[in-house]
């Protein structure tokens, strides 16, 4: 196995820590979208979900 110099191992694991932040950003977001969806479950039961979830999205759209 060649040996790597330190620039090429710093710039690995940077690459890693940059991967496993992006990881951590995408499971928030997926976090918070179950969350919020699950609230307007409850919160609009039946067929007053679908129109409830598209007046949220349409709301949040210009993040409002």
């Amino acid at each position: 196995m060649p040996t790597r110099n330190p620039g090429e191992l710093f710039k690995t694991v940077m690459q890693v820590l940059a991967i496993l932040c992006l990881i951590a950003i995408f499971a928030v977001i997926g976090h918070k979208a179950v969350v919020d969806l699950s609230a307007l479950a409850e919160r609009y039961p039946g067929s007053d979900f679908w129109p409830a979830l598209g007046r949220y999205l349409l709301r949040n759209l210009g993040a409002g």
